[in-house]
């Protein structure tokens, strides 16, 4: 059974393996881009938060989202 997450649109699929670097994903409330591995179930992402400032964090792969087809 695909892991899915439930929102106003619809489900929205997580991802299933480690993104690729330079791949664009949701987390959270905002777009990120992978950056590439870090330690343990972690990857390396780049993304910009609600203050201007953008921000490098590792995160758990798992808890990243599919981007959706539209980004705007």
């Amino acid at each position: 059974m695909p892991r899915t997450t439930h929102t106003k649109r619809g489900v929205r699929h997580l991802l299933k393996s480690r993104p690729k670097r330079g791949a664009l994903v949701r987390y959270g409330n905002r777009i990120a881009e992978v950056l590439g591995d870090a330690r343990g179930e972690r990857v390396m992402i780049r993304s910009l938060h609600e203050d201007g400032v953008e921000r490098r964090s590792a995160v758990k792969w798992r808890n990243l989202k599919l981007l959706d087809d539209q980004l705007f």
